[in-house]
């Protein structure tokens, strides 16, 4: 799958232009006509530039004057900068191995994956969890305060804080998560906690979407939804909204031949690269992309109004 770009614009309902369309006819109004093509899913295809050169991991600033609230929270919950969230929207993920990838998969192909146990999120983190870190001094805001299609503001809004946070940077939801102990998951974490280890297709199983189980297929008036909207389309383990709503950072640099060189033993990715694996999909998104093994890649200092995130621990 070809690496994605985006120009943000100033304009919430217009993300990002579209291009390619003699090679994703699919996308476009009119490919002969040349015509603009409804939004897809957050960023627009572009031919990846020979000249980038390939970067390292550089671990995330904190910033300036950080200070986490000391509070005490009720039994069954415990604090992430200074809110109070249940123990329960933290799942624990067992040690054992699982079939990663699909069969034919052109930078996917089966292959299996041993993993140590870990934790990942339930949910996506929201707006008010991320402002919280801000509030702390601990993150930065997000690059935009609207939402795709002109919501504004949609962060710092009391109205979508159980909304999906947006329009932050990979290095951003790196910043949030390292600052509670933790990780972006990686790409294997992320594919295990969402399908399980029978290899299903979807997190909820095998049986097509439906609206019942996620937010998709809206790539036109289509918009975010508060997380733990679809609890019918929970995986095995619980993780909530993996397929659709919005897309997810992964810690892994995205390489479309590494599957064919991971290690078997908890992998992590390549060690450079110029863009970061995105998982799940997003509420533009139509078919392949929500599917558990499907991978999509970004540069780490964008940002969308269809990328968000959840973290992972040990």
């Amino acid at each position: 799958m070809k690496t994605r770009t985006l120009l943000l614009l100033a304009l919430p309902l217009l993300l990002a232009a579209q291009a390619g369309c003699s090679e994703k006819c699919d996308r476009c109004l009119d490919c002969e006509t040349g015509e603009d093509a409804p939004p897809d899913d957050g960023a627009a295809e572009t031919e990846e530039d020979p000249a980038e050169e390939e970067v390292q991991d550089v671990p995330a600033e904190e910033a300036p004057g950080c200070f986490l609230p000391d509070i005490d929270c009720e039994a069954g919950n415990h604090p992430e900068y200074g809110l109070c969230v249940p123990d329960a929207n933290v799942i624990a993920v067992p040690a054992g191995s699982f079939t990663m990838g699909t069969d034919g998969g052109e930078d996917n192909p089966t292959h299996t994956v041993n993993l140590s146990a870990f934790t990942i999120d339930r949910f996506e983190v929201t707006v008010s969890l991320y402002q919280s870190c801000v509030d702390a001094g601990c993150c930065t805001p997000p690059q935009y305060d609207g939402s795709y299609t002109g919501r504004q503001p949609y962060y710092g809004n009391d109205e979508f804080a159980g909304y999906p946070v947006i329009f932050v940077d990979w290095n951003q939801a790196q910043a949030y998560c390292e600052g509670l102990g933790k990780s972006l998951p990686t790409e294997a974490q992320w594919e295990k906690a969402a399908r399980g280890e029978d290899g299903r297709t979807y997190p909820w199983g095998n049986d097509l979407p439906a609206e019942v189980h996620l937010n998709y297929n809206s790539p036109i008036d289509g918009d975010t939804e508060a997380v733990g909207s679809h609890p019918a389309g929970a995986s095995p383990y619980g993780a909530e909204d993996m397929a659709g709503n919005v897309w997810e950072w992964t810690a892994d640099w995205y390489d479309p031949a590494y599957y064919g060189s991971s290690p078997a033993d908890d992998p992590t990715g390549p060690a450079t690269g110029v863009a970061k694996v995105a998982r799940g999909g997003s509420f533009a998104s139509l078919g392949t992309p929500i599917r558990t093994y499907a991978r999509d890649s970004y540069h780490p200092m964008e940002a969308f109004a269809t990328m968000g995130f959840r973290c992972a621990g040990e």
